[in-house]
């Protein structure tokens, strides 16, 4: 009668692992699906941003690449030429 007790209380091992595997297999497709959904609408809302502004951003960078470029080279010549501004003094 012991016997037949225990033997109905186990749960077979093999049965649990492979749920649990199919589980954790179908968790990962739902999150993989998830996660290109988030992909898609993320580059859908940046297109929409780039085509709602004024000056695309390639002019911008363009732009902004010459005034750093401008202002290196003046800081440049100014440092090399010795006319920096000359430090503030403490009184």
């Amino acid at each position: 009668m012991t016997s037949m007790r225990a033997e109905s209380r186990h749960v077979p091992t093999g049965t649990v692992l492979l749920t649990g595997a199919t589980l954790t297999v179908i968790g990962g497709v739902i999150g993989l699906a998830g996660a290109a959904l988030t992909a898609v609408a993320a580059v859908v809302a940046v297109r929409r941003r780039m085509e709602q502004m004024e000056t695309p951003p390639a002019e911008l960078a363009r732009r902004n690449w010459r005034r750093a470029r401008t202002a290196v080279h003046a800081g440049a010549d100014a440092w090399r030429d010795g006319h920096m501004a000359e430090p503030l003094r403490m009184h």
